[in-house]
């Protein structure tokens, strides 16, 4: 039960992974670290980094993301597909052991002739409420050098259609250069809830020599009524983000711009972890940029409800 005076954080935004040699989880170790020399990043082992916070904080739970659209190159079809099914077996597994209220972000090829089927068999699955298939394309994240930008592909925009079908929303990893072509997408479909991962995934030179390209694309989003935004990643920016005043001024126009009721922090842990930031770095640095600026009560937004509305947590039986 969190204190008054302590901050809930329902993280809408941490991995776990096993790349273990004979792993049955579907992650890949060409692709993925061993967090701390561990090569099985499990639920325990989260909730022990999120206890670092401090008692100022109580974590609740959150919203596992799916790791393995990075993983296998090359690898497409019923074999991918198996791995995407692997990982969210696996993960089920794992949160089962906690009394934490967690959902899960699966993965599928949404350009997969058998996106439909895809999506139907996690939907079984009570505790999944989204898909995330990595979209970043120049500079491309491991397997849309093979792939490409995604978003162009009918194929693709097919199988995204289909996530309507089954109360399914998106989590919508990508590069600013594909905003524009993102929010027609999203406008084509506005029943299907769209969560944009680590603030678009900018870097300096997006928030600089590329800014009028990142504002703009982020405007059209905000627009979307069923369009939210992740907080997190802030080290793809600055690995020492905290002093760096354009990060600061980033989140709050973002947090502005989308309204206080469509943001919220996530802490990509294991790999924001792996860069230096532990939970009390982070969550310290969360609070600093938003302590003078919000009260408490939307605070507590930031950092737990509107996640938790976003995933539709009011279904979870624990």
């Amino acid at each position: 039960m969190t204190s008054s005076k302590q901050m809930e954080v329902w993280d809408p935004h941490f991995h776990l992974w096993d790349v273990s040699e004979n792993s049955l989880s579907g992650h890949d170790s060409s692709q993925l670290f061993a967090p701390k020399g561990n090569p099985v990043y499990s639920w325990d082992l989260y909730e022990q980094d999120m206890l670092e916070a401090g008692s100022g904080f109580e974590h609740s739970g959150g919203a596992f993301v799916e790791a393995v659209s990075v993983c296998h190159v090359g690898k497409t079809g019923d074999g991918f597909a198996a791995a995407c099914l692997a990982e969210t077996n696996w993960v089920s597994k794992q949160l089962d052991n906690s009394n934490k209220c967690y959902i899960i972000v699966s993965s599928a090829s949404l350009e997969d002739y058998n996106a439909g089927k895809i999506l139907a068999q996690r939907a079984e699955n009570t505790l999944v409420r989204g898909i995330r298939q990595i979209m970043n394309y120049e500079p491309s994240w491991p397997r849309n050098e093979q792939l490409g930008d995604l978003l162009c592909n009918p194929k693709w925009r097919k199988g995204y259609a289909e996530l309507k079908n089954h109360s399914l929303s998106y989590d919508l990893q990508l590069n600013p250069h594909q905003f524009r072509d993102a929010v027609r997408l999203v406008e084509k479909h506005p029943d299907i809830p769209v969560i944009i991962g680590h603030l678009g995934s900018p870097t300096l030179d997006d928030l600089t020599a590329k800014k009028d390209d990142y504002w703009n694309g982020l405007k059209a989003f905000s627009e979307q009524e069923k369009t939210y935004i992740k907080i997190s990643m802030l080290s793809y920016i600055d690995k020492n983000w905290e002093q760096n005043s354009l990060v600061q001024e980033t989140v709050l126009r973002v947090i502005d711009l989308f309204g206080i009721d469509r943001c919220f922090f996530g802490s990509n842990f294991p790999v924001e972890n792996h860069f230096g930031w532990n939970a009390d770095r982070l969550y310290k640095a969360f609070v600093s940029l938003v302590d003078r600026q919000y009260k408490k009560e939307d605070q507590r937004k930031l950092f737990a409800e509107n996640a938790k509305k976003a995933y539709r947590t009011e279904t979870i039986q624990l």
